[in-house]
């Protein structure tokens, strides 16, 4: 009795292994780019998917921020060990398109139905996933950026705390009153704008202008749109009622903590802000100042190049599972990321939870006013990204001119895309 039962146990033990040994096993690397415990949350909606899906295992793997998650899966795809699935800003979806290691969606698409199948994406977010004309992702980690304030601290400042500053000029009259100066040293910003490039287009925008043309070849970053977009920031700067040089994680920390009373942030940020802070709070539209605009930001999906078909077909329906309106509206509701279609509004969750968060329909509203897809939409735009950032940084901290440095930055840009033209 005992050796049939032990032989019943090695039966069940030698199957359990030959379906583990079948089943499609995805690595997929994603990044954390906000305050927040998101790798958490992905972890759960991986474990979900595999679940409900027998057969395929989604492996989450942490990857850092979104910089050192392009240069994972570049580094493993040109080591032949690709991963499966990755997360990427729009701007690194042209770098790993330039780089040819993305693949096509347009044939997945397609047997979804096409335009049917895309129709319920906001258009806005699947300008970031067309490179050209070809879709390579599919939007998930969507975000724009929005304007938090302390409403606590606009009551002391005599300032009506349901009024945010809706222009430029505004935002500089707010700040001077919100600022907190003791013995010449700073004890509270008026307002904090992180130093990347996502921000500077967004202030470039509004003043008029465009980062580069439709076709990814060609930037404007010294035109004189870009040029008062960044000599307005150095001017909140000069006045002293902004830091010269803070990240976006630093400007949340500095916003719960007290140390801030505005800042422009990222609406992956909400939930942090939300479960973090002991004040009233408010977020509102960017103030604008020629026109208001707002980019795109965030992350899509994309599947590798160089991996088998089993394994592209098994992620395509990874990827189209995480942006269902279930998915889309426990990811928003856990993060603050905007869902990236509108079905996901009309779930019983997302009604409760805009009941208690009013303001988690901001960014949504703030899509009318996104006037191209995420800047810098250009080959190799990781570089550019780059070539941004360090403009604005120099120029804040007061080390150049605006002009000076934008005159840099459109020279270094166009020998970038040299090749492309």
């Amino acid at each position: 009795m005992f050796k049939k039962a032990l032989l019943v146990i090695c039966i069940i033990v030698l199957v359990s292994f030959t379906f583990a040994a079948s089943d499609v096993v995805l690595r997929f690397y994603f990044p954390v780019g906000v305050a927040g415990p998101l790798a958490q949350y992905i972890g759960e909606l991986c474990q979900d998917f595999s679940d409900n899906n027998p057969g395929i295992i989604v492996e989450p793997i942490y990857s850092g921020g979104y910089a050192e998650t392009l240069q994972r899966a570049l580094t493993a795809a040109k080591s032949g060990n690709s991963a499966d699935i990755a997360l990427l800003t729009a701007a690194d979806v042209w770098t790993a398109v330039d780089e040819g290691i993305l693949s096509d969606l347009n044939p997945f698409i397609e047997s979804e139905g096409g335009d049917t199948f895309l129709a319920p994406y906001f258009k806005a977010f699947l300008e970031d996933c067309n490179i050209l004309g070809t879709y390579y992702a599919l939007p998930f980690q969507k975000s724009t950026p929005i304007f938090y304030y302390n409403k606590d601290m606009f009551v002391e400042a005599g300032i009506d705390p349901e009024s945010p500053p809706e222009t430029w000029d505004e935002l500089m009259e707010y700040a001077k009153k919100l600022v907190i100066k003791e013995d010449g040293e700073i004890k509270r910003w008026g307002v904090e704008i992180p130093i990347d490039q996502w921000l500077l287009s967004a202030f470039s925008m509004q003043n008029g202008g465009l980062i580069n043309n439709p076709e990814g070849t060609e930037t404007y970053l010294n035109s004189p749109e870009v040029i008062g977009a960044l000599e307005f920031l150095r001017s909140l700067a000069e006045e002293e009622v902004m830091p010269p040089r803070r990240l976006f994680g630093d400007s949340s920390s500095d916003f719960v903590a007290g140390t801030t009373a505005m800042m422009y942030n990222s609406t992956g940020s909400l939930t942090f802000v939300r479960t973090s802070a002991t004040f009233d709070w408010g977020v509102a539209f960017l103030p604008g100042n020629v026109r208001k605009a707002v980019p795109t930001g965030g992350g899509q999906l994309v599947i590798m190049s160089d991996i088998p078909e089993e394994r592209k077909e098994a992620a395509w329906k990874f990827i189209k599972w995480m942006t269902e309106p279930e998915q889309t509206a426990f990811w928003s509701i856990k993060t603050g990321y905007v869902p990236i279609r509108e079905e996901a509004f009309e779930l019983p969750e997302m009604i409760d939870y805009i009941a208690e968060v009013p303001g988690a329909l901001v960014a949504k509203e703030q899509l009318k006013y996104v006037i191209v897809g995420e800047p810098p939409a250009t080959h190799n735009a990781r570089q550019i990204s780059r070539i941004m950032t360090d403009a604005m940084e120099a120029v804040i901290a007061g080390n150049i001119s605006a002009e000076e440095a934008l005159n840099q930055a459109q020279e270094e840009a166009e020998r970038v895309l040299r090749f492309y033209q």
